[in-house]
């Protein structure tokens, strides 16, 4: 009994390194978590507090944001709910706010898309065309789907290609028809005027048999010839006469050789406008009467010319057939001509417009609007309305 007294007293002494050790662990490990309670826990505590707090006021800012985006903004959760709106996306998607609604139900390629990737996504949705492109946030658990309506620059581009084609044919076919047109000249001087000289020559050389009279008519229709074949090249007779006369003079000409009946009516002041105005007027009335021509099948036409203080007015109309609708399209357009495409680029060059009123058996209205143009130290300049 005394040794067991004994031991009990050296073991519980300090003189004992285990006694001492074991008190020692026990009072660094007491002073570890009062550390622990006292400062880590509540410092881990208050981390969390400003990390929640940062996250929430950051969703909130987001949110915010994104309500002002004019831009569709669309929030889902991990599975694919829809989550939040703004109020872009609502006034396009009226029932995206409806309990349960799925992205993909409404953006079909989301499944595909890569929250990582730069390059959107172009699709069709509700008869518009979006760039769609997915930002996501781990740390908030959400993904962010951004649409960019872009229907109108695609509309552009569509607009675009298509007057790239159009201007494709138009060049091509301007090509085929300079070299109709000096087809057209060779066989004209060659087999009419060049027949008709030879018969002017050889009864000049046999003037017993012939009249000086007969001489002359025939140099005076070859001369006349000339002159019509010039004037459809160049059109002379309005730097010398005049816009109002050299209309009614080419109203007067193709009534008389087309048979078809024709009036001439200008309003305004007859006065110069400029060789280039006057020169685009005269073609443009010149192409709409060849059309009638060619393709109306008209029993009348009429041409109205307003010279405004601001602006040319024209209205060339005809009691025809009307112009189909395909003329309009590309391959109308390859099939037809260039003679509306062509009276278009014409006029647009001024800053002018051409509208074009047609339906089938009633007729076909040209309605053409150019700036008026006043001359100031012999140039041309737009005049201001």
């Amino acid at each position: 009994m005394d040794n067991i007294s004994t031991y009990s007293e050296q073991l519980l002494t300090f003189n004992n390194p285990f006694f001492f050790a074991l008190i020692l662990s026990f009072a660094i490990i007491s002073v570890v978590i009062l550390l622990f309670v006292r400062v880590v826990f509540p410092l881990q505590k208050k981390f969390v507090n400003e990390t929640q707090r940062y996250l929430l006021e950051r969703a909130e800012l987001m949110a915010l944001f994104a309500n002002m985006d004019p831009d569709p903004l669309i929030r889902v959760d991990s599975a694919g709910n829809i989550i939040q709106t703004n109020e872009a996306s609502r006034n396009i998607f009226p029932d995206i706010g409806i309990k349960g609604k799925k992205i993909n139900e409404i953006v079909l390629s989301y499944n595909s898309l890569n929250n990582d990737s730069k390059i959107p996504i172009v699709e069709r949705i509700n008869n518009k065309i979006f760039s769609v492109i997915v930002r996501g946030d781990e740390k908030l658990g959400f993904n962010n789907i951004y649409l960019h309506d872009i229907t109108q620059i695609k509309n552009y581009e569509l607009v675009l290609e298509s007057y790239k084609n159009k201007l494709k044919s138009f060049a091509d076919k301007l090509d085929n028809e300079y070299e109709e047109l000096k087809r057209s000249l060779s066989l004209e001087l060659r087999d009419d005027i060049g027949q008709k000289l030879i018969v002017a020559r050889l009864k000049l050389s046999d003037l017993g048999k012939y009249t000086t009279d007969e001489i002359q008519s025939d140099l005076e229709k070859i001369y006349q010839r000339l002159r019509e074949i010039s004037k459809n090249l160049k059109p002379a007779e309005v730097n010398n006469l005049g816009l109002k006369l050299s209309i009614q003079s080419l109203v007067q000409s193709i009534s008389v050789n087309s048979k078809i009946s024709g009036t001439f009516e200008f309003f305004g002041e007859d006065e110069r406008l400029g060789s280039e105005i006057e020169s685009c007027i005269y073609r443009v009335i010149q192409e709409s009467l060849n059309n009638i021509i060619k393709h109306s099948k008209a029993s009348e036409f009429s041409i109205q010319v307003e010279a405004g203080s601001n602006k040319v007015s024209i209205i060339v109309s005809d009691n025809g057939i009307g112009i189909p609708e395909e003329y309009f399209s590309l391959s109308g357009l390859n099939n037809s001509g260039t003679g509306l495409f062509g009276m278009k680029e014409r006029i647009e060059k001024l800053n002018g417009t051409l509208k074009i009123n047609s339906n089938s058996g009633e007729g076909t209205i040209l309605i053409i609007q150019l700036p008026r143009r006043r001359l100031v130290d012999g140039q041309n300049k737009t005049s201001i309305s």
